[in-house]
């Protein structure tokens, strides 16, 4: 364990980090976010406007396309991994770094209609919270691709939602905490089914039709 976290800190070092959380925000969080001023804003799939967010991170992206193409940063999207023997799932937006470990986006739409963003917590958030995805890391990602209707009024009402799942009651500030000063974003932390708890990073992005 003592080896463990001498290894990690020597790699955050390296990097220019003081902590796993400042990589993940100051690194991924940042990148997401400076890709998306980049990126075509027409509206599309979930997987399509997740494919766009891909390219550009590994092409354009200043950064985080030096790392990729040096194999320091591994981005993946569509990685299968089990579950349980019989269970695979596909996570939409992986990074991994060795020594820091994996950091998963789950990508979900959304709309101006309420009844179909349900499944931001049903096929979202749950996975999560069921040791689906980041089963061993305190830290993960959602975003949002906002395809109709107001954005502040979808991410309020996400934000209420997600506020009555599995909420670690003590961390309820972090709902009004941005995410790399982006406006449409907020932060939320949750109990999960092992009792260990995990942050979740939440960034909302419009993609609406011209």
């Amino acid at each position: 364990m003592k080896l463990e976290k001498e290894f990690i800190q020597f790699v955050l070092e390296k990097l220019n980090f003081k902590s796993k959380r400042d990589l993940y925000e100051n690194l991924y969080l940042k990148a997401i976010v400076e890709t998306y001023h980049r990126i075509n804003k027409s509206t599309g799939g979930e997987n399509e406007i997740r494919d766009r967010f891909v390219w550009d991170l590994q092409r354009e992206n200043k950064l985080t396309k030096d790392y990729i193409q040096k194999n320091l940063l591994q981005l993946d999207f569509e990685k299968q991994h089990f579950v349980s023997p019989t269970e695979k799932r596909r996570t939409d937006i992986g990074f991994f770094m060795t020594g820091i470990g994996n950091f998963t986006f789950e990508c979900k739409r959304l709309f101006k209609e309420r009844s179909k963003n349900e499944e931001y917590i049903t096929e979202g958030m749950k996975r999560f919270i069921d040791l689906k995805y980041s089963e061993k890391e305190s830290y993960a990602g959602m975003v949002g691709f906002i395809i109709s209707g107001n954005i502040l009024a979808i991410v309020n009402d996400v934000n209420a939602k997600v506020k009555d799942y599995f909420l670690v009651l003590t961390q309820s500030d972090l709902l009004t905490k941005t995410c790399v000063d982006w406006d449409y974003s907020f932060q939320s932390k949750h109990n999960r089914m092992n009792n260990t708890q995990i942050h979740i990073y939440h960034l909302f992005f419009e993609f609406l039709e011209k």
